[in-house]
């Protein structure tokens, strides 16, 4: 099954990554596109209620896709992943209790998010600075 998906690469003054770890792994904020949702504003209602974050998308990092396998759901998808540079303008009340937001520098971002995509992704935007 497709998916589409929109994930956002976030930064502190340190330079540490913000990271986001569920019951299923280690992700960048962001998830699935809803119907008629531009990919910054999935990166911008996902890291809200995953972390509380209010960001202002920046630019376009790149996309990837990657077939992953949901336990739960117990189906393979195509996730369709759209990658958004995004800046951290405030915070709010998060309403996700299951996601926990960790900082965390390039070396153990890189070690722990659980897709590939990910990780490409933040390589690419430290890669370039």
């Amino acid at each position: 099954m497709r998916r589409p998906s929109a994930y956002a690469l976030v930064q502190n003054a340190a330079g540490e990554f913000a990271v986001v770890r569920t019951p299923r792994g280690y992700f960048l904020p962001g998830g699935g596109m809803d119907p008629g949702e531009t990919p910054e504003q999935t990166v911008e209602r996902e890291a809200m209620e995953e972390c509380g974050f209010i960001l202002k998308s920046r630019a376009l990092v790149g996309r990837a896709v990657q077939f992953v396998y949901s336990f739960e759901e117990e189906e393979y998808f195509e996730k369709v992943c759209v990658f958004v540079e995004a800046e951290l303008v405030g915070t709010t009340t998060k309403t996700e209790d299951d996601h926990e937001l960790h900082w965390l520098p390039i070396a153990q971002a890189l070690d722990c998010l659980s897709h590939e995509s990910h990780r490409w992704a933040a390589g690419h935007v430290d890669r370039a600075r």
